[in-house]
């Protein structure tokens, strides 16, 4: 999962005019800041980064497959990511882990940023469950670009479907410095609407049924349905 930049914008202009726990996903320290069409977000201090770490939770009116097959659709991804222009697989690592990149687009006053991330798919079939985690790493493979390279600390979606089978409960976590001149204050502010957009977005991706079924992912589940 990647941050959104569409509110770059006002902060060249911010940045002159004004002077910014360790990372666990088990709930603790976080705050919440908004509730809001199902949807709790909350923030989390990271200890040593001046960045905050976000959350975003809820409900998606799909079957756990459904969501999963959408999380794992990287020529979509710009479909519903907000501000990804590009996402390529640059290497397959396994059947559940690959190196990504993203170019992620910015207002006409900034420069683009990109990011070079390991993402590691973990099933829980069993327990009808599933975690997509994400985080920056060197890669050979890598291109040389003019943007600025972010760091993607942290990042995951855990997925736990309802016990009918219906809907999906989602988690979304990340702790993200998109580098350069732009004051933590800023991005800390700004970023705040992430867990609430990337949630909507996903719903949206889900219901639109376009993202191709997964084989993997689709035996994992149907092995632990007994099919």
């Amino acid at each position: 999962m990647r941050p959104s930049f569409t509110w770059l914008a006002p902060l060249a202009l911010l940045s002159v005019l004004l002077p910014a726990t360790s990372w666990a996903g088990d709930g603790a320290g976080w705050e919440a800041i908004r509730s809001d069409a199902g949807i709790q977000v909350s923030r989390k201090v990271v200890e040593g980064s001046p960045f905050v770490a976000f959350r975003g939770e809820g409900d998606v009116n799909a079957p756990i497959l459904a969501v999963a097959d959408v999380l794992v659709d990287i020529p979509h991804e710009n479909q519903w990511m907000d501000s990804v222009r590009e996402a390529r697989i640059l290497r397959k690592v396994s059947d559940t882990e690959y190196i990504l990149y993203s170019h992620l687009g910015t207002p006409p006053t900034m420069t683009d940023r990109d990011f070079v991330t390991d993402v590691h798919v973990a099933i829980d079939a069993s327990k009808r469950g599933l975690t997509v985690e994400m985080h920056s790493v060197e890669d050979a493979a890598a291109p040389h670009t003019d943007y600025v390279r972010a760091l993607l600390t942290e990042s995951s979606f855990t997925l736990r479907a309802s016990p009918d089978g219906k809907t999906t409960h989602v988690v979304a976590e990340i702790h993200c410095d998109p580098k350069g001149s732009i004051a933590s204050w800023a991005v800390n502010f700004f970023q705040r609407s992430w867990g609430y957009n990337t949630l909507q977005s996903l719903r949206r991706q889900v219901a639109r049924g376009q993202a191709p079924v997964h084989p993997l992912l689709k035996d994992a589940f149907a092995s632990a349905d007994g099919g």
